[in-house]
């Protein structure tokens, strides 16, 4: 909670600092002035950065959502505690297999190595 606290208070000042930023920029022409000669001829590399920043921060956060959710699919366990009333209207612990989530066959030549690879290192540590 405390961190999504912070993210929305930095997002509130980034905006706050932008909007003021754009207002000094309209309203004020050496700033205008100031800022063409700075980046004259600049251009086109700032937007080739910003669009690889945009696109870099985007795949970073995919693939941090993608380890957050393989990970909450990794600690699935295997056993499930389920509470089930009696007729005496207590309440009564109940454990219920549920099915281990298994990999899918790889379908190309890579993956079938991959997975070659992993059974083979696990092989080895169980026979240490």
């Amino acid at each position: 909670m405390f961190v999504r606290a912070v993210l929305v208070l930095q997002a509130a000042i980034i905006v706050g600092l932008s909007v003021w930023m754009y207002n000094e920029y309209v309203s004020n022409p050496y700033l205008q002035t100031y800022l063409l000669g700075l980046f004259q001829g600049k251009g086109s590399l700032i937007a080739v950065l910003g669009f690889g920043g945009l696109i870099g921060t985007v795949l970073v956060g995919i693939l941090l959502k993608a380890g957050s959710i393989l990970g909450e699919i990794e600690n699935l366990s295997e056993k499930v505690e389920n509470k089930k009333i009696d007729n005496a209207g207590r309440e009564k612990l109940m454990t219920m297999s549920v099915l281990k989530v298994v990999d899918p066959e790889p379908v190309d030549e890579i993956g079938r190595l991959h997975r070659s690879l992993r059974r083979w290192n696990e092989l080895s540590k169980t026979q240490e």
